[in-house]
């Protein structure tokens, strides 16, 4: 997907299934990368991600049910000309 490179910015909303209320960003930055948005979704939600109590946590960020694993992928760039964002973080946990 091609980067929209305008300056207008970009509303992200962040849906986790164990919150009722989403993160939301109103005016996010189309050059913030995911590495930094899921960043201050985890600390947001209070969420740790790696290794407490003997289990690991991580966390994936999904667009349209598509795992977004290029975190230094920019928001302009997974948005494109759209105004909005919609991801959904979910969770997952190993044992030991």
């Amino acid at each position: 997907m091609s980067e929209y490179t305008g300056d207008k910015h970009l509303e992200v909303i962040v849906h986790y299934p164990a919150v009722k209320k989403p993160f939301e960003e109103k005016h996010a930055s189309r050059k913030e990368t995911l590495n930094a948005l899921k960043s201050a979704v985890l600390k947001a939600f209070g969420l740790p991600e790696g290794q407490v109590d003997g289990k690991t946590y991580t966390y994936t960020l999904y667009h349209h049910k598509t795992a977004l694993e290029n975190l230094s992928e920019t928001l302009g760039q997974l948005a494109g000309h759209a105004e909005s964002l919609v991801l959904k973080l979910s969770q997952q946990v190993t044992q030991g």
